[in-house]
């Protein structure tokens, strides 16, 4: 039985594990991982340097190999499948549940995956090659082809017999689908309706023909709202005539939360597609580069704006030192807003009709937080620079800011939306360009028609 590792011991193994690759001690390093589950294997693996990884790896018996390579994240995988055989690779493969061998598959280049395929045992390989068929994100990308399914026509008894028989095929299973002669899905039947029924009814009798079902070209966020929504623990998959042809289980929606939510913090953030475990610093280069750029222009930008007002910081110094402070409080509220918004759009939580209300709302969030931090300043500069005209064209300033950052912040996501473009990917970089530009542009402006006020 595997054993998992606590948060407490998992320092101290990984530091035991590091210590023996270094005295090449492989069978105490065999010894310690047996007894452990393949996900906490994986784990360890990834706090390991790539040639470490592949000593780690080419020790474990090929069913553990086969459980670890699926839980790894896509960089090492791709390192450690590089050297294998592709005999090797194969024989792991049939150990694997066909959406796991399909996504290791799919790391491969074309000629060595066909290589593979050839391999594979048939049934495998065509499961395999059918689901390699469909984008991966989507519901047909991450289905499995591991299900049970029995006919409709069956009685309850010839329905547990068909369930002894495939047994070994669709491992863990609480649920089984109804089809009819030609494999159209027609309903559900629970493991315990099954058991508990008389033998003698036929299954169409006992099933239940209201299912939750979704097609195969559904996108995987939208699987995942449908999950969220209904309280699933797994869902048939369905082609456009009807026809089972797989299942996603819980398992894989965590999965996909995790892999949506880490896509959007990137593209947010301005990393486009970089990985956290990604090794290659040329990889990681030309993820962040492109939106340091676009950072690096905007900067300029607002450096040519600072210059053309340069006779309104001649006269008022002290300006100079609070343009920091007003680009940041317009930079976090708007990105603040921004974030609310675009994990609320990914979600379903917020949708194109609620513009108008989240609008209203903004403003109303705004005017409170500006109105709070517009008293902090007037009265902080009113001490410092003993002047109260300056303290109130200031703290103006910054409420202006504030609500402006705030108002764009929570709608360019909407817009962006509205014309197909991916909110996570291009709200960041629109929200940092505008808060420096637009922002720098309300401070000068309201500083240079206030000078009389405050000279």
């Amino acid at each position: 039985m595997s054993k998992k590792i606590s948060d407490t011991y998992f320092e101290e193994v990984l530091s035991d594990i590091k210590n023996l690759l270094e005295n090449d001690q492989l069978d105490f390093i065999r010894n310690i991982l047996a007894d452990l589950h393949p996900a906490d294997i994986s784990d360890l693996m990834e706090h390991l340097d790539s040639d470490d990884r592949k000593k780690i790896f080419s020790i474990l018996p090929r069913q553990t190999a086969s459980e670890v390579l699926a839980e790894l994240e896509d960089p090492p995988t791709e390192v450690l499948l590089e050297e294998m055989d592709t005999h090797d690779i194969a024989k792991m493969l049939d150990h694997m549940d066909s959406d796991d061998a399909a996504d290791v598959l799919a790391e491969l280049p074309t000629e060595k995956a066909t290589e593979v395929l050839e391999k594979v045992e048939e049934e495998s390989s065509v499961d395999i090659q059918e689901l390699l068929t469909y984008r991966e994100d989507t519901a047909g990308g991450i289905m499995a082809k591991e299900y049970a399914a029995i006919n409709a026509n069956f009685t309850i008894q010839q329905g547990i017999d068909e369930l002894r028989r495939i047994k070994e095929k669709v491992g863990e299973f609480y649920n089984v689908y109804v089809v009819d002669d030609f494999g159209k899905l027609v309903g559900l039947i629970s493991l315990k309706e099954l058991v508990l029924a008389d033998p003698n009814l036929q299954v169409k009798d006992v099933m239940n023909s209201e299912i939750i079902s979704i097609e195969s070209h559904v996108d995987q966020e939208e699987v995942a709202k449908i999950f969220q929504k209904y309280d699933l623990v797994s869902v048939p998959v369905i082609n456009h005539r009807q026809k089972l042809i797989g299942r996603i289980t819980i398992d894989d929606i965590l999965d996909v939360i995790n892999e949506e939510t880490d896509e959007d913090l990137r593209r947010i953030a301005g990393t486009g597609e970089e990985d956290i475990l990604e090794e290659s610093i040329f990889k990681i280069s030309r993820a962040r580069i492109p939106w340091l750029i676009m950072s690096f222009f905007g900067e300029i930008v607002s450096a040519f704006i600072m210059d053309s007002f340069s006779a309104t910081l001649g006269q008022i110094i002290a300006a100079a030192f609070f343009i920091p402070l007003v680009m940041a409080m317009g930079g976090n509220t708007g990105t603040q807003t921004s974030i609310i918004v675009v994990r609320g759009l990914a979600t379903g939580e917020i949708g194109i009709r609620d513009i108008r209300r989240r609008l209203w709302r903004e403003i109303r969030v705004t005017l409170l937080v500006g109105l709070m931090l517009a008293l902090l300043i007037f009265g902080i500069v009113t001490l410092w620079q003993n002047n109260i005209r300056f303290a109130a064209v200031l703290a103006t300033t910054l409420m202006v800011v504030v609500i402006n950052a705030s108002i764009f912040g929570s709608m360019i996501p909407f817009f962006l939306k509205k014309i197909n473009i991916d909110p996570a990917l291009a709200t960041g970089p629109f929200i940092s360009a505008f808060n420096d530009v637009v922002g720098l542009l309300i401070y000068f402006a309201l500083l240079t028609v206030s000078l009389t006020l405050i000279l």
